[in-house]
C-alpha cells in the first residue's frame, strides 16, 4: 500500500499528529543526503499532505527537496513535484511561493518532445508567475520573468498589459523601476516617457479606486471594477452590453419590380428535306444473234 494512504491507517484517527510525526522522519531522512532517494522523499511528502492537507510549508519543502535529493531524480519526480504544488495551490490560493516554485518547474525541468505538450506546460508556467506576483506580500523577481515567458509564447501584447498592471498597484519602488526598464524595451520606447504616462495613470487609478471600493487590494479591484450603478437599461441586459439595437433609421431598398411578359419570337420553320430517289432497276442489254 502506498505511503500516502497507509498513513491514514496507522494514524488511528490522529491524523495532525501522524503527519507531524512524519514531518520529523522527512527532514532526518532527508538530512542523511547522500543516502535519500528521490523518491522516498516524495513519499513522506505526499504521506503528510494526505494526513494534513493545511501543513502548508510541506508542500514547498517536499516539492523542492524531492527534486534535488541525491538520487533517483527523473521526469516521474519532477511530475510529482508539480502535482504536489498543485494540490497546494488549490489548498492555500494567497501563497505566493507555491505558485513560482510550480512556474519554474514547469518551464525549467520538464522535458518533452510533443510540442503540444511543451506549450501547454509554458503556457501554464507562465499563468502560474503572473499571479504569484499579485500575491499579497509578493515581490516583483518574476514579473521580467513572467513578460519574457508570453513573448517567448508569441504574447507580447499580454505580456506589455499585465507588466502595466503591476506598476499601476505595485508599491516597490525599486522593483517598479526594473519593470519600467523591461516595459521600455519591448515596446521600444524611452523609459523616462514610459514612467511619466505611468505616474499620472497610477494617480487616477488610485483615486478611482480609494472612491469606489478602497477596502479591496489593488490587485482585486482590476478584476472586480467599479460599483455598479443603481439603475441599468435594459437593453444592456438582454444584449449583454453589446449595442445591437440601431439608432439610424432602416435604409430603404428599392422594391422588387416584376419584368413585362414579352411575346414570343416566331420561329421559320426549317425546309423540309426532300427524301432521296429511288434509283430504277437495271434494264438488261438484248442478246447478240449467234451466225449460223
Amino acid at each position: 500500500m502506498p505511503l500516502r494512504w497507509g498513513g491514514a491507517f496507522v494514524s488511528l484517527g490522529y491524523r495532525e499528529l501522524a503527519a507531524d510525526l512524519f514531518y520529523l522522519r522527512l527532514r532526518g531522512y532527508y538530512g542523511n543526503y547522500y543516502e535519500a532517494t528521490a523518491d522516498g522523499v516524495a513519499s513522506l511528502a505526499e504521506a503528510i499532505v494526505t494526513l494534513d492537507p493545511r501543513y502548508e510549508y510541506v508542500y514547498w519543502y517536499g516539492a523542492s527537496a524531492m527534486t534535488i535529493a541525491y538520487q533517483g531524480v527523473d521526469q516521474s519526480i519532477f511530475r510529482r513535484s508539480v502535482a504536489l504544488l498543485e494540490r497546494g495551490i488549490a489548498e492555500f490560493p494567497e501563497s505566493a511561493k507555491l505558485p513560482l516554485l510550480a512556474a519554474q518547474t514547469y518551464i525549467q525541468d520538464l522535458k518533452t518532445d510533443d510540442p503540444v505538450q511543451r506549450r501547454a506546460w509554458d503556457e501554464r508556467g507562465a499563468l502560474l508567475a503572473e499571479s504569484a506576483v499579485r500575491k499579497p506580500g509578493a515581490t516583483l523577481d518574476g514579473a521580467a520573468w513572467a513578460a519574457t515567458l508570453r513573448t517567448k509564447l508569441g504574447q507580447r501584447d499580454r505580456a506589455i498589459q499585465g507588466l502595466r498592471e503591476l506598476l499601476l498597484t505595485t508599491s516597490d519602488t525599486k522593483g517598479r523601476q526594473q519593470l519600467i526598464e523591461r516595459l521600455a524595451k519591448l515596446e521600444e520606447t524611452d523609459s523616462a516617457e514610459i514612467a511619466a504616462e505611468l505616474h499620472e495613470m497610477r494617480q487616477a487609478f488610485e483615486r478611482e479606486w480609494q472612491a469606489n471600493r478602497p477596502a479591496l487590494r489593488p490587485s482585486l479591484y482590476l478584476l472586480v471594477g467599479p460599483r455598479l450603478p443603481r439603475a441599468f437599461d435594459l437593453t444592456d441586459l438582454a444584449t449583454g452590453g453589446h449595442d445591437l439595437v440601431a439608432l439610424q433609421g432602416f435604409e430603404r431598398l428599392e422594391p422588387l419590380v416584376d419584368a413585362a411578359p414579352t411575346a414570343p419570337t416566331p420561329t421559320t420553320p426549317a425546309p423540309a428535306t426532300p427524301a432521296p430517289a429511288t434509283p430504277a432497276p437495271a434494264t438488261p442489254a438484248p442478246a447478240t444473234p449467234t451466225p449460223p
